[in-house]
C-alpha cells in the first residue's frame, strides 16, 4: 500500500470517528510519539504524543466543526515524496447567516515504519487575520483549539 494509500485510509477513518464517534480507531495509523502542529493561525499549537493528538482532534472538532456545517478536501492536491505525504485542499465552513469561510490548507504527514510519526497543518499565508476577523463577527460559542485553555 503506497502512504497516499494510507494516508486516505486514515482520513476515513478520522471522518468516520468525526461522524460517530470511535477515535481511537486512529491509534492504528500514528506512532505514539507523533507530533502534530497547527500553523499560521491563532490558534497555533502542537500536540505530543497519541493520547494527546487524540484528544485534541475530539477537543477541537466538538467545539468548533460540528457546530459548523463543514466541506473538506475541495480543489484538492495529493503528492508522495519519500515517506511524507502532501495534501493541500481547501475547506469550508459555513453556520446560520454567517458569511462561508473558506481557506486553503497544506497538511503534510511524515511516516515511519508505516505509520504517521509527524503532520503539520499549515494554513494559507495571510489566513489568519481573515479567520480571526470572521471569529469575531460570527464566531460566539466556537473555539478551534486543540486544547483547553491553561
Amino acid at each position: 500500500m503506497s502512504l497516499i494509500e494510507k494516508f486516505v485510509e486514515q482520513r476515513g477513518v478520522f471522518e468516520e470517528a468525526y461522524e460517530k464517534g470511535g477515535w481511537d480507531n486512529l491509534r492504528p495509523y500514528f506512532t505514539p510519539d507523533v507530533s502534530y502542529e497547527v500553523m499560521n493561525m491563532s490558534f497555533h499549537c502542537q500536540l505530543n504524543g497519541i493520547d494527546e493528538l487524540i484528544f485534541g482532534l475530539k477537543w477541537s472538532t466538538d467545539r468548533f466543526d460540528k457546530l459548523c456545517t463543514r466541506t473538506v478536501g475541495l480543489n484538492s492536491f495529493v503528492a508522495e515524496e519519500n515517506n511524507t505525504v502532501l495534501v493541500h485542499a481547501d475547506i469550508r465552513f459555513s453556520r446560520g447567516d454567517a458569511p462561508v469561510f473558506e481557506t486553503g490548507l497544506w497538511e503534510i504527514a511524515t511516516y515511519r515504519d508505516g505509520m504517521i510519526e509527524r503532520m503539520i497543518d499549515v494554513y494559507d499565508a495571510g489566513e489568519a487575520a481573515r479567520f480571526d476577523d470572521w471569529m469575531t463577527k460570527w464566531g460566539v460559542g466556537l473555539d478551534p483549539r486543540y486544547l483547553p485553555a491553561k
